[in-house]
């Protein structure tokens, strides 16, 4: 079992008080809540660039002391100060998600995704919560993305899809949402292969269903959000979360999507726009008017029903694992 407490460090502690949810009460007796994102970053850039140099070295100083050493305003010290005095909580919150399976690790920490951070850099999310291991992380992946409603066709491609990356030893990354996700998921797990889930949903809800808790402590399944375990859905959330299933991917495959609307459609515009990893895209007279625009701006095509050809593709997926976007290309030469 993952041993919560050997995964976060002194500075990956300090991170989870300024940056999660987790220590503070339902009473909200904090004037503001956790940093967010651009909030983290740009402290941290201040603490690399002062003589403090760690997070931390953090513990300890007043918010006058903050103020002057990193340039913070009063009022922006003494948020610090007060997020960062409930280490006792935050401990105590640790110690109970781990007793679920569920484990924290922050972007100071050795144990996050190595992929994630390198991929997305200042975006990667600060803190991460997730269950299953991290030897998963490890493997070549392909982010298998699409619609919630699938016509037979695409749904028999995302299912063959799922199958050809287990036998290749190659992991699926996915929302883990009704359609396309749980459809090339299931068909990875199912083959015997590995699995990585985004979750923009409750994590603590999701690791209690009996299938997802066996893949999970079978060692075949990882579950990952950026968000607090006991987040509920929202669209906020789900959308937020597509640069994460990119990030954590070598490669990714639209099995449809609409045109300029959903998440799917936006989260692979944004990351053709970012160069994140190369997108494929399904081909074919059968998919819709969203596929077809996708390839228009950047997609590669994948031929619907050449299941030959979309093993070797995997193939050469696998063997070609963290090439810069641009080799892609040679694929298709």
């Amino acid at each position: 079992m993952i041993n919560a407490r050997e995964l976060m460090s002194d500075d990956g502690s300090v991170v989870a008080m300024l940056c999660s949810h987790l220590g503070l009460s339902d009473g909200g007796e904090l004037d503001a809540g956790p940093l967010t994102l651009r909030e983290w970053n740009a402290l941290a850039r201040k603490i690399h660039d002062s003589e403090i140099r760690h997070p931390r070295s953090l513990v300890g100083l007043c918010a006058e002391e903050l103020a002057k050493r990193l340039g913070l305003s009063v009022i922006e010290a003494d948020r610090v100060v007060r997020l960062l005095s409930r280490g006792g909580n935050l401990a105590l919150d640790l110690e109970q998600l781990a007793a679920s399976g569920i484990w924290c690790v922050t972007r100071m920490d050795d144990a996050y995704p190595a992929r994630l951070r390198n991929t997305l850099r200042h975006q990667a999310p600060p803190v991460l919560f997730g269950a299953g291991e991290f030897e998963i992380f490890q493997k070549p992946s392909i982010a298998i993305v699409g619609s919630r409603n699938l016509d037979e066709s695409g749904e028999s491609f995302a299912r063959s899809l799922g199958s050809l990356c287990a036998g290749h030893s190659v992991a699926v990354v996915s929302g883990g949402a009704r359609g396309t996700d749980r459809v090339a998921m299931q068909a990875a797990l199912e083959g015997g292969g590995h699995a990585v889930s985004i979750l923009a949903d409750s994590l603590v809800r999701t690791i209690r269903q009996p299938d997802v808790r066996e893949f999970v402590t079978d060692g075949r399944l990882v579950l990952l959000t950026p968000y607090r375990p006991d987040n509920g859905f929202s669209v906020g959330a789900a959308m937020g979360r597509n640069k994460i299933i990119y990030g954590a991917s070598d490669y990714s495959v639209v099995v449809s999507c609409d045109y300029q609307k959903g998440g799917t459609w936006s989260g692979a515009v944004e990351t053709l726009t970012a160069g994140w990893c190369p997108v494929f895209v399904r081909s074919g007279a059968s998919v819709g008017s969203g596929n077809k625009e996708m390839i228009n701006k950047g997609a590669f095509p994948l031929a619907d029903g050449d299941l030959a050809g979309v093993a070797s593709i995997i193939e050469w997926f696998k063997e070609h694992a963290g090439s810069r976007p641009q080799q892609a290309e040679l694929l298709l030469a």
